[in-house]
Formats: C-alpha cells, structure tokens, sequence
C-alpha cells in the first residue's frame, strides 16, 4: 500500500487509552495463550504498527485477543478491516506486499503478484504467486494438486514464482516455483509442501533475502566476472581502497559483495601473520548486511577456512539498540540466524551495544592486525595487512571492552543465543522450534537461489544448528 493510503487506527489507539503498547502486547500475549495454548509474538511494536495503519488485520488469535483485552464486541470497533484488491479494467492485480499474508490480509484470486520489502541496499522483488487450495493435510504436510497450466506457468525463466499454498484455516504456505515444478516433473498429481513453510517471520526474512541477494547479483554477473580480471592488480598489494567509480556499474548488492570477496581473500591470505586465537571484528548490524554469512558462497567458505586454522576464535559484533529498533523482526531473525552460523563453527560471539564502536572498521587482531572492510567505507574496500599504531590501539580497546563486556557473556552457545534472541526481542522458543521444523524440511522450498554467487548451505548449517544445539553443542557442526 502506497504511503498517501495508509490511515492511522484511530479507533485502536482510543481504546488503548492510557495502557502503553508494550502493556497491551504483554496483554494480548497472556490471552492468547489462555486462549490457545500456544506462545505468540505481539510486541509494542507491533501495536505501533496497527495504529500506525502499517498493517490493517492481524490474524484471528489477536484480534479476538485484542477485542477481549480492549473490551470490544468486534474486530471493526478497533478499527481493523481487511483490504481489498482494486481492480481496473483488465488491468493485472496491484502487488501485494507478503507482510500482509501475516495477517491474513486478503483472499488472493488464482494468480496475483507478491512484492517482497526494500532494505537498505536491497530494491524489493516481485513474485509471481499462484495460488493453490490445499487437498489434504497431514502431520507436518499437505498435498496441492498444481494442474497443467500452472506447472507451464511456472517453467517461465523470465520471472520468479511462487507456489501459495491456503489451508481452511487460511495460513499461507510457500514454495519456490522452479523446485516447485521440478519436483512435479518427476511425479505426477498432488505435491507435497511442509507446513514448516508457513509465512511466518522466518520464512519472510529468509524469502526477503534470498530473493532480493539472487535478483542484484544476476543482474550484475556478466560486470562481476569482468571485474576479477580488471581488479586483479589489487590482490599483490598489502593495502588498498578503490574507488567506488572503479565500477560504477554495480547495484549496491554487487558492490558489497565484490568488497566483501576481496576483503576474504586479502585475511585468508594473510593467516599467517596471525598467532594463538585472534579476534576478529565485523560491521554487519542488521539482517540484511548478516544474511550474506547464509548466502554468500565464499562467506561460508571464508568462515570453514578460518575456523580450521585457529582454535578458540571469538568474533565481535556491534548492534546498537538504535539498530534494533528501526529492523522488523524478519530482519532480525536473519541477523539471528547468522550469528547462529558463525556459533556453528566453534566461534564464541561477542556483542557490543555501543553506538561508537559502530564507527571501527573490520578487522582481525593478534600478535599483528589486519584490516579488511568491505561495509560503510568510501570505497569498494580497504584492506591493509597491517594497521598505523593508533588504530591497533583502538583494536585493542574493542578486544578488551568485549572481552570483559560483552552483552551475551554466557558459558555455553545456546545461552549466548538465547541472549542475542532477547536483545533483539526475537522470542526464542518460537525461533528454536521453527528451525527445527526447518531442519526437518529443508529449507530449499523457501530459498532457492539462482546465482552461482549464492547457495543455502550456510543458511541450511545455521538452522540444523539451533535445531540440535542440545545434543550438537560445541561440536562445531558446520566445520565437519
């Protein structure tokens, strides 16, 4: 919905009244659970949301939880109601953003077009999504029949799709069109899809950046390919800082990825000026710089190298609490699912709230530092295998603040993740039990990533992980 559309609920803030939106979630949370047995997720945020008129009809359980909480006979004394599509003519149905299938927002038609949200660097995909009534269900599946004319729909290689799933209680479920069909191609009649891709915030954040990664790097493969050749001379250099019109081609996904390949390549080529267990220190804040740790393919490889090479590593992150509150919670679920993937290696996160250390560049520190940053610089990069005396003393003030400081300090993985989970106000059971039904099903149905730049076997080793953390602890999974 465009910005000029959105009306504040008036009516929800009214009956609110003088409880804080953080009471009321609270509120609505305990009802719902009395009501259901099941935990939910409501957050002030959410609330700001709804009066904000960001989002016009949650699912069932909370409005009927609101009106309990509020007093309200129905859903539209609170001013929810659900939007409609409009139509023109013959022309095609405007897009409709996923985060609104959260909230059960509206009844899709047998085609419609799925918009998946901007970032900082991302621009928004667009899918195509054809909608699919569920057959029948079963313990942790459901079978939907994709007929002729949808699976030819869906071999189309000049756009995305989307497979919707709708069950009787109206929850979505998703698959990526092409595994989709090429899983029809080998058996006829009804598909199978697991509920554990239910559109939650998970499966949207992994959606989000999935498509959105795939989509930037695509378009820019032929320039990326040409630019190993074109930059190679900076790889014999022991520092360097491109400028940014080196390439000024590239969208800002590529150009983040190129950065971060080289700033790779410059610390794996200089591991051994590093001794005992250094410490390294990342930029990635929110979910949407983190998920190239699921994605990227060299990340994954960078991160196996490494932690075979020492013991004993830590890694420091900077989230501010700034950060935190201006990310939606599909974001920071990827940011949580990142940090479970540097965990997964046998490295200890550490977490600073601090808004000044956000300004420090990358780097590793030992008995020698090196710097290598591909985010919030001026250029492409800036690498140096070595680093002038008064930064290695800022390098040390960050080990040592961490060292004693850090805002998770816990003894094992799992509680450092169930403190990364409360900072960022991620609810850990939900987050623990979706991926381990993720773990179960595989998370190929959700991202299926196109671009040979890509792959899901970082995101794929991040959710194992979390699944059997308690029989899997400290046994480095993703290293074996």
């Amino acid at each position: 919905m465009a910005d000029h559309e959105r009306r504040p609920n008036e009516l929800l803030k009214r009956a609110r009244g003088e409880l804080s939106q953080a009471t009321l979630a609270d509120r609505v949370n305990l009802a719902i659970y009395r009501a259901t047995g099941r935990e939910s997720a409501v957050t002030s945020k959410s609330i700001s949301d709804w009066e904000r008129g960001w989002y016009t009809w949650p699912s069932a359980d909370v409005r009927h939880a609101l009106c309990q909480v509020l007093g309200a006979t129905s859903s539209a004394q609170l001013g929810f109601y659900k939007r409609r599509i409009i139509r023109s003519g013959q022309v095609q149905k405007a897009a409709i953003s996923v985060l609104e299938l959260l909230g059960d927002a509206t009844a899709l038609g047998e085609t419609t077009t799925i918009s998946l949200p901007t970032g900082r660097a991302y621009t928004g995909v667009e899918l195509a999504a054809h909608r699919c009534e569920v057959a029948e269900t079963g313990s942790g599946w459901m079978l939907v029949d994709p007929g002729k004319d949808l699976a030819t729909a869906l071999r189309r290689p000049d756009r995305r799709s989307m497979v919707l799933a709708v069950d009787r209680d109206h929850r979505y479920y998703v698959s990526d069109g092409r595994r989709f069909v090429d899983r029809s191609g080998r058996r006829t009649g009804p598909q199978p899809i697991s509920s554990a891709t239910v559109i939650d915030d998970m499966t949207i954040g992994i959606m989000w950046a999935t498509n959105n990664a795939d989509t930037a790097l695509l378009a820019d493969d032929a320039v990326l390919a040409g630019s190993q050749t074109r930059l190679a001379h900076y790889e014999a250099r022991s520092t360097s800082e491109p400028a940014m019109h080196e390439l000024p081609m590239l969208n800002a996904v590529s150009g983040q990825w190129l950065g971060s390949r080289f700033c790779a390549r410059h610390i794996t080529r200089h591991l051994g000026r590093l001794s005992g267990a250094p410490f390294f220190w990342t930029r990635e804040r929110r979910g949407e710089e983190a998920a190239s740790w699921l994605l990227w393919s060299h990340k994954f490889e960078y991160l196996r190298r490494t932690s075979r090479w020492f013991t004993g590593m830590r890694r420091g992150f900077c989230i501010p609490e700034d950060d935190v509150a201006a990310s939606p919670r599909y974001e920071r679920v990827m940011l949580l699912l990142a940090i479970a993937l540097v965990e997964a290696f046998g490295i200890t996160v550490e977490l600073s709230p601090e808004p000044e250390h956000r300004a420090v560049e990358g780097f590793v520190l030992g008995e020698e530092a090196l710097v290598a940053n591909w985010l919030g610089g001026n250029g492409l990069w800036y690498v140096h295998a070595g680093a002038p005396p008064s930064r290695r003393s800022t390098y040390r003030d960050v080990d040592a603040y961490l060292a004693a400081d850090s805002l998770i300090a816990q003894p094992t993985s799992a509680r450092r993740l169930e403190a990364v989970a409360g900072y960022l106000n991620v609810p850990w059971p939900w987050f623990r039990k979706r991926c381990e039904e993720l773990a179960a099903a595989g998370v190929e149905d959700i991202a299926h990533p196109r671009s040979r730049l890509l792959s899901t076997r970082g995101l794929s080793a991040a959710v194992r992980y979390v699944a059997y953390i308690d029989t899997l602890e400290g046994a480095d999974l993703a290293r074996r």
